[in-house]
């Protein structure tokens, strides 16, 4: 008596087992165990994803130019200002303006003023690099420190040396840079000082030569102290209100400068902008993958000249152009700040406007107290009014004079002693950098990338795949009882005949032993039936009525499949007689059966070859034919066509005791199964028994249970793809 295996295949994904288990991608439980098998079944795979992602990122390490980044570090904020200073600024007006709006600058303003177009075109000039200011800002990474007025300039360069001397020049030309912007405002008062001084020495020689002439002319000398203080009271007046008068003019003539600035400026910068991974990447690597599992599944089952295979050969490398068309990354958004120099300049302008209207009003205030001021005068001698005028005249023009010579030094002092308020407080060195690519951290990334790839890979190909591997697969999907599981062997085990060669194994056993226990009333005749042609049905049947004749029992072996007829091929016998020609009365079933070289099996070919196979297998001649086999055999074993397009096999299951669904794991998917026993249930009188699950691959690191003794023996395929 046979004793069936006691079943111990591993739960599937989703299926509780006795692993650990994890959440997948999809929200189900995972048994890490079966994961596990799931990755040395698939090993091949599992080992060219990771093999070829590592092999990648090592090339595209190994082969990247070693790039060397330098850093120095500037501290931004306000200086002072040389010169002579007047309650913390300068005389000028508008040196005052700009110190105090530069001072109020972030670490940001002047991050983006450091990545300017003229300071990167000077830098270049200055080391000879040859290079585009957008080239060399291609290099240049400037990053402010939070928190602080510190920034950090680097560069990043083939060699650390020009790197170091790339970031020290940045660093130098922006400070001078800043320190010019300061010192440009003094040049607008010098230009406008310049034009003034001339003509108003001219008016002071002018004046002092009239009051000379005069005084000769008219033989006076001086004045009597009375007149002498309202001459010099009503000169003071006339003096402030030219004062103002000249303030109120250099103060437009520099407005005038400031708004021509002000219109070749704008009002707003880029602050920042934040890159961020192309999207498109993405989609298409996940489309790649997609593609090469397909592509993988269609080689299975195809060759590389099939149509499905050339199609999806076509769409890979489509994906694959694109991908590398594709840039890394993308512009995510920009954000924009006031420009610093625009709003100085319009602080600038806010102030001279101010000051012109000071120094308007301060004009009319000076001009009504002369009007109170001139009776006296009247009152005067013609000849001492006369002199006073010209006294009058000539100290103002000389007041004048002396004035724009103060400021116009001031203006010089400004300028010359002008300081940035930009200073360098750490140089580049060239023995203090950073080198990229990082070798050691880029083959650790991909290490773990490449493993966690090869895993998505396997799960997503055991997702994907349809196909019945276990018998768990069977029972959880389909909800049929197992009656054996066929292992696949290679046909080298085989020698030259691949169908009927002695090998221990105890798969077959299993099934017959679940066929004889299957009720209490054994079934004896047995169609075997698959969903498709090519899972294995006649070998798993030819091997069953062999491991049932070495139980001393008479079994006949029925070629059912009158429309693709193997068994004849499979035993070596020939098929001028069989199982159509008896049905059409041109031999009897004694005539037709034939002995075999197994003993015990004898075996009812197909015949010739049959116009209408459904209505011979319909007719009582083949139900004549079912009740002599079961009077003089023990087990009739029938050799049912496939389930796919044909109801051959339909016909046959009802006409038989029980039927058995041949299910290939390496070619059945859901779908075809599926169909198939949708089928066999749509009878009610069909006795289906089971399922074998057939050309399975046990796991090479597992004991096998296969294998029995030396003395006993029994026929296995190597072909699961046969019929």
């Amino acid at each position: 008596m046979l004793n069936r295996i006691p079943e111990s295949s591993p739960p599937s994904f989703g299926a509780p087992g006795s692993g650990e288990h994890v959440q997948d991608p999809f929200g189900r439980d995972v048994d890490v165990q079966r994961l596990w098998k799931a990755v040395v079944r698939r090993r091949k795979l599992f080992l060219w994803v990771f093999g070829g992602f590592f092999l990648l990122v090592c090339l595209f390490t190994l082969l990247q130019p070693r790039s060397f980044t330098t850093a120095v570090k500037l501290i931004a904020g306000s200086s002072g200002q040389g010169g002579p200073v007047e309650q913390g600024g300068t005389q000028l007006p508008v040196l005052n303006a700009l110190l105090e709006a530069s001072s109020a600058q972030s670490s940001e303003t002047y991050a983006e003023l450091l990545q300017q177009t003229p300071v990167a075109a000077e830098v270049s000039q200055n080391l000879g690099l040859g290079l585009a200011p957008e080239q060399l800002l291609s290099h240049l990474k400037v990053k402010p420190v939070p928190d602080t007025s510190i920034l950090t300039l680097a560069i990043s360069w083939r060699d650390p040396q020009t790197s170091a001397r790339i970031a020290n020049e940045f660093a130098s030309v922006f400070v001078e840079h800043e320190r010019q912007l300061v010192a440009r405002q003094a040049d607008t008062a010098i230009k406008f000082l310049q034009q003034q001084l001339p003509a108003s020495e001219e008016h002071m020689r002018a004046a002092q030569d009239a009051l000379a002439t005069y005084e000769v002319r008219a033989g006076i000398a001086d004045l009597q102290t009375q007149t002498k203080t309202d001459i010099d009271s009503i000169t003071a007046l006339d003096q402030k209100r030219q004062a103002a008068e000249l303030e109120a003019t250099q103060a437009a003539a520099s407005l005038e400068t400031v708004e021509a600035q002000l219109a070749q400026t704008s009002p707003t910068v880029v602050g920042s902008q934040s890159l961020a991974a192309n999207p498109v990447n993405a989609q298409l690597q996940s489309q790649i993958s997609s593609l090469r599992v397909q592509l993988n599944a269609a080689r299975q089952q195809y060759t590389d000249d099939h149509p499905t295979v050339i199609a999806l050969k076509s769409q890979l490398a489509e994906a694959q152009r694109e991908l590398h068309s594709q840039p890394d990354q993308v512009l995510a958004g920009t954000s924009t700040i006031p420009n610093p120099v625009y709003q100085q300049l319009e602080q600038q302008a806010a102030s001279l406007q101010a000051q012109i209207a000071s120094a308007q009003a301060q004009q009319d205030t000076l001009a009504q107290q002369q009007a109170a001021a001139k009776p006296k005068l009247d009152q005067l001698p013609e000849k001492a009014r006369r002199i006073g005028d010209l006294e009058r005249s000539a100290k103002a023009a000389q007041d004048i004079y002396d004035e724009l010579q103060r400021k116009y030094q001031d203006a010089l002092i400004s300028k010359t002693t002008a300081i940035s308020d930009i200073a360098i407080t750490q140089a580049a060195d060239p023995a203090s950098y950073t080198v990229t690519p990082n070798v050691p951290l880029n083959l650790l990334i991909g290490f773990g990338l490449g493993l966690i790839l090869a895993v998505a890979s396997v799960f997503v190909t055991e997702f994907l795949d349809d196909r019945f591997r276990t018998e768990d697969d069977i029972r959880e999907r389909l909800g049929m009882p197992v009656l054996a599981t066929i292992p696949h062997f290679d046909a080298a085990e085989w020698g030259e005949n691949p169908w009927v060669k002695p090998l221990s194994v105890e798969a077959f056993y299993q099934l017959v032993a679940a066929l004889r226990y299957s009720s209490n009333d054994p079934p004896r005749t047995i169609v075997f039936t698959s969903p498709d042609q090519g899972d294995g049905k006649s070998t798993v049947a030819l091997n069953t009525a062999i491991s049932i004749a070495m139980m001393k029992a008479r079994v006949l072996l029925v070629d059912g499949d009158l429309r693709r007829p193997s068994l004849h091929e499979k035993l070596n016998v020939p098929n001028e007689r069989g199982l159509s020609d008896v049905l059409v009365g041109l031999a009897s079933f004694s005539d037709a059966i034939r002995p075999t070289e197994h003993a015990n099996v004898w075996v009812l070919t197909s015949g010739k070859t049959a116009p209408n196979p459904v209505a011979l297998l319909q007719s009582p001649e083949f139900d004549d034919i079912l009740r002599q086999a079961r009077e003089r055999f023990e087990y009739v074993i029938v050799d049912g066509p496939a389930l796919r397009s044909i109801v051959d096999g339909l016909i046959l299951s009802i006409k038989a005791d029980g039927a058995v669904l041949v299910v290939s794991s390496q070619k059945s998917d859901g779908r075809a199964v599926a169909a198939a026993l949708q089928k066999l249930h749509s009878v009610g009188s069909i006795n289906l028994l089971g399922v074998v699950l057939n050309g399975t691959k046990p796991d090479p690191r597992e004991n096998s249970n296969y294998y029995l003794g030396a003395g006993q023996s029994i026929s296995l395929p190597t072909k699961t793809t046969g019929s």
